[in-house]
């Protein structure tokens, strides 16, 4: 087991302001009971869409076929061989990316592709949801045989589809999450990485809301 000390978050704190696919809206937290007013103790009520913050998109979410959450046991969610792929400064705005960044890697054990695009600068800003980078549909089958033990992407970009390019978007999760096109690959948006360490285990806690075709997550990296 990683030793205590060496983790570090992946993921971001859900708040109000946190920032949605396209400048959606829909995140609202309340106070229910609180101290203050003379209640016993301090509660909150939470709204907001599943796809919020750092969160796992399933196959059900394109696919009325497909898996759900209910269809991953507790086991998958641990990874023990990650790559990490540095494009920051390679990629502009609605940027298409396919396999002509990936070709340099080549760890047959990869379970967990990490794509850091260094556009979590800006998460505060219309770039990261209105004109971020996006990935290919093409990639996904790049990937599936290039990495045959590949179970998820994460990324550092609010969704795998670019805001701008929605059709090739949609085209992109199908290509990942289809079963027909191989084992889904479960993609993780919005993630934290904002470091330039290396991974030797990624545990991903997704929130269990049942028959879900997506949820938040928490995931945690630890390094050596």
């Amino acid at each position: 087991m990683p030793k205590k000390g060496n983790a570090i978050f992946l993921s971001y704190s859900l708040s109000q302001d946190t920032p949605l696919y396209g400048n959606g809206e829909g995140i609202h937290f309340t106070s229910n009971k609180e101290i203050e007013k003379g209640d016993s103790c301090n509660t909150m009520n939470l709204s907001l869409p599943n796809h919020s913050g750092t969160h796992i998109d399933f196959p059900y979410h394109f696919n009325p076929e497909g898996k759900t959450i209910n269809d991953y046991p507790a086991e998958y969610w641990q990874f023990d061989h990650i790559e990490t792929i540095d494009l920051s400064g390679k990629v502009d705005d609605s940027q298409i990316i396919g396999p002509d960044f990936f070709s340099g890697l080549g760890n047959l054990a990869t379970e967990l592709l990490l794509i850091k695009t260094g556009y979590g600068i800006y998460r505060s800003t219309d770039r990261y949801t209105l004109t971020p980078p996006g990935l290919s549909a093409d990639l996904a089958l790049f990937l599936r045989k290039k990495f045959p033990k590949l179970r998820c992407v994460g990324m550092d970009l609010i969704s795998v589809s670019s805001y701008g390019n929605r059709e090739e978007g949609r085209k992109a999760h199908c290509a990942f999450l289809d079963p027909d096109k191989g084992e889904p690959i479960l993609l993780i948006e919005d993630m934290k990485l904002d470091t330039d360490g290396n991974f030797n285990k990624v545990i991903v806690a997704p929130l269990l809301i049942d028959k879900t075709d997506g949820a938040p997550c928490t995931v945690f990296g630890y390094s050596e």
